[in-house]
């Protein structure tokens, strides 16, 4: 719908050049009443702005610039952004530079050196977990399970090398059932002794070439 003019001329009208008719009237007037209906206006928001139209009908709406901060805690510093919006964050605390300060350290987890060497460590009140192997007369021995493992015989012990063999590794194996342990061409038993009786401890330690192994019994 547009709005008719009888004699002048309005890019945004229709110039008929002769009298309008009643409804051409009634028309025009329809049409302006639609144009301020609130229903058809643009309501602006926060921190909008919006123009009167202009004398071509256009509105111009433009935002505000919020002034966002970032705001620092206990010992931190936030610099206000700056023309391209960029903010530094320094802290004054009094943060350790060096793990050696910390004179109190405690882990939320399991630590693993990744095959690295730990020197010159005191240890004191540790426990070393025990794997169990089962019920096997010839068991699978893999040191990353642990140090110290158990297993139950029914008539002798076949000792393997170690399935991740690496020079330097021991382990203790408790063993529960008698009989006769043997192993590998590479095992070695302390005075040529082989006895298991009903709870014995075997200790082997690798040395890269050599099972060194040694049985105690007797535990009463």
């Amino acid at each position: 719908m547009a709005i008719t003019l009888r004699q002048e001329t309005d890019s945004r009208a229709t110039t008929k050049g002769s009298s309008l008719t009643f409804q051409e009237l009634d028309t025009n007037f329809i049409e302006l009443l639609d144009r301020v209906d609130p229903a058809n206006s643009i309501v602006a928001g926060d921190n909008i702005t919006i123009t009167q139209p202009d004398s071509t009908g256009a509105v111009t709406i433009s935002a505000a610039v919020l002034d966002t901060q970032v705001v620092g805690g206990t010992d931190i510093t936030v610099s206000q952004p700056d023309s391209a919006g960029a903010f530094t964050v320094s802290y004054s605390g009094s943060a350790i530079s060096n793990v050696v300060e910390d004179t109190t350290p405690q882990l939320g987890g399991e630590l693993d050196a990744q095959g690295n060497i730990i020197s010159n460590p005191v240890l004191k009140d540790y426990a070393e977990t025990i794997h169990a192997l089962g019920s096997t007369d010839t068991p699978t021995i893999t040191i990353s399970n642990g140090n110290v493992q158990s297993v139950t015989i029914t008539s002798g012990l076949t000792l393997p090398a170690f399935s991740d063999a690496a020079t330097g590794q021991s382990v203790t194996l408790i063993v529960s059932g008698s009989g006769t342990a043997s192993g590998t061409a590479n095992h070695k038993f302390a005075g040529g002794n082989t006895t298991l009786t009903t709870l014995s401890v075997v200790s082997i330690f690798y040395d890269g070439t050599n099972y060194y192994t040694s049985i105690a019994t007797d535990f009463q």
